[in-house]
C-alpha cells in the first residue's frame, strides 16, 4: 500500500514538474504571415475602427470588434503597426502587430502577445489553453488581413497590375485646343489615322491610344495614336513613333465608365507610384476599347489606362 501510494506521489510529482517545464511563466504567442503588398498598405488596413471594418471578418457593433470567442480593440496605431486590446469576459490581454519590410514590394506582418501563467498548475495549463486559442484566431486574422491588403482593388479602389506594352511602332497625331475636345474631335484625329494606316498599306494591331494633357486654364494638349505593324511615312501632323518596350514597367488598369471613373482611375494609378515611389519616364495613355463615337451611354465604356514607370 505504501509503494502504491508512493507511486502516486511521484507521478503526481512528475505531472506537476512537467507542467512548469513544459509551459513557462509568461507564454509568448507570436504569428507572422507575409504580405504582398508595401508596409504601408498593411499600416493603413489599422489605422483606425474605418478601416478595420473593410477587412475584418468578425463582427462589429460599432464599438468593439469580435472574433470567435475574443472582441478586439483597437488601442493606438502606429506607423509600423497597432496595440490591440483582446478581451474575454473579464481577461484583458494586450498585443501588439507589427509591419516590417521584406523584400521589394512585401511585408512581414508580426502578431505578438504575452499570457502570464501564473504558479498555480491548474491556471497555468487554462493559460496555455487560453493561449492556443488566442494564436489560432490570430492566425486566421492575420492571414484575412495580408489577403485584404494584397489586392490593389482594396487599397487603391481599382485593380492595378504591371505588365509590358508589347507593340512599339505607332502612328500619332497631336493637336491643342482651348477646351477639352470632344469625342467627336478625338474620333475624327482617329479616323485620319486609319485612312493614313490604309494608305500606307499597314495594319492595326491594338485598339485606339489616347493621351490628353492639361497645359493651363483653357489649353489642352491631345494626343491619339494606333499600334500598327511596320514603319511608315511621316506626313503633315501625322507621325510615326516607337515606344520602348520596359519588360514588367507598365501599370494597366481596366475601367467601366465614363470620364470622372477614368480620372478616379488616373488618381489610383497616381497613388499607387507615389506609395511606391515610382516615377513615370513618359506619358501615361489610354486606350479606347470601346469605339465611343458609336456608344453615346458613357457608363458602357470600356478602357484600359497605361502608366509607365520606373
Amino acid at each position: 500500500m505504501n509503494k502504491i501510494f508512493l507511486l502516486i506521489i511521484i507521478l503526481l510529482t512528475l505531472c506537476v514538474g512537467s507542467i512548469y517545464f513544459f509551459i513557462p511563466r509568461d507564454i509568448k504567442i507570436h504569428d507572422s504571415a507575409v504580405a504582398h503588398c508595401i508596409p504601408k498598405n498593411i499600416a493603413d488596413c489599422l489605422r483606425n475602427e474605418t478601416t478595420w471594418e473593410k477587412w475584418w471578418p468578425g463582427s462589429f457593433n460599432g464599438k468593439m470588434f469580435t472574433y470567435g470567442n475574443y472582441r478586439y480593440n483597437l488601442t493606438e496605431p502606429f506607423t509600423d503597426g497597432a496595440q490591440v486590446e483582446l478581451n474575454k469576459g473579464q481577461k484583458n490581454f494586450s498585443t501588439r502587430i507589427l509591419v516590417v519590410p521584406s523584400g521589394k514590394d512585401s511585408a512581414l506582418v508580426e502578431w505578438q502577445a504575452s499570457l502570464a501563467a501564473g504558479y498555480n498548475p491548474i491556471k497555468r495549463i487554462a493559460q496555455w489553453f487560453e493561449a492556443r486559442e488566442m494564436k489560432n484566431d490570430m492566425r486566421f486574422l492575420l492571414d484575412t488581413l495580408v489577403n485584404f491588403a494584397g489586392k490593389t482593388e482594396n487599397m487603391y479602389a481599382f485593380h492595378i497590375e504591371r505588365t509590358t506594352f508589347t507593340d512599339t511602332i505607332l502612328v500619332a497625331t497631336k493637336f491643342s485646343s482651348t477646351r477639352y475636345p470632344t469625342t467627336e474631335i478625338i474620333f475624327n484625329a482617329i479616323d485620319q489615322l486609319k485612312k493614313k494606316i490604309n494608305e500606307e498599306a499597314a495594319q492595326e494591331k491594338d485598339f485606339p491610344m489616347l493621351n490628353i494633357k492639361e497645359m493651363d486654364s483653357g489649353h489642352f494638349e491631345t494626343m491619339v495614336a494606333i499600334c500598327i505593324n511596320k514603319e511608315i511615312k511621316n506626313t503633315g501632323s501625322i507621325f510615326m513613333t516607337r515606344m520602348v518596350p520596359m519588360k514588367d514597367r507598365f501599370l494597366k488598369t481596366e475601367v467601366t465608365g465614363g470620364p470622372l471613373v477614368i480620372k478616379s482611375a488616373h488618381e489610383a494609378i497616381e497613388k499607387y507610384m507615389t506609395d511606391h515611389f515610382l516615377s513615370a519616364p513618359a506619358i501615361p495613355f489610354e486606350i479606347l476599347v470601346t469605339d465611343r463615337s458609336k456608344e453615346p451611354d458613357t457608363s458602357k465604356w470600356k478602357t484600359n489606362v497605361f502608366y509607365p514607370s520606373m
